[in-house]
């Protein structure tokens, strides 16, 4: 699984679907965070990015628990629209 999250602009993408403008507030994302790159078909290995060139990029070789709660909320949204199209689907036959 491909995900990056990046919070200015709340959005959340799963293998190259990206779905912007999320509420992400409950998710708990830390002080400073821009981005997290996350890539599972490379050896489970990923980075948060911070919006501060004071503090490096660090390292993860596991998704926090924030990051899951991200997933969780795009998730929510991937299937909204999964069913938006379905019902549209059905109202056009």
């Amino acid at each position: 699984m491909r995900l990056v999250i990046i919070g200015p602009d709340n959005t959340v993408g799963k293998d190259n679907v990206f779905y912007s403008n999320l509420d992400l507030s409950e998710c708990g994302l830390p002080v400073n965070f821009w981005a997290l790159q996350w890539n599972e078909h490379g050896n489970n290995i990923g980075h948060i990015e911070y919006d501060s060139p004071l503090i490096d990029n660090t390292p993860i070789t596991e998704l926090p628990t924030w990051a899951n709660a991200c997933l969780a909320v795009w998730q929510l949204k991937a299937d909204q629209e999964a069913s938006r199209v379905a019902e549209g689907q059905v109202a056009s036959q």
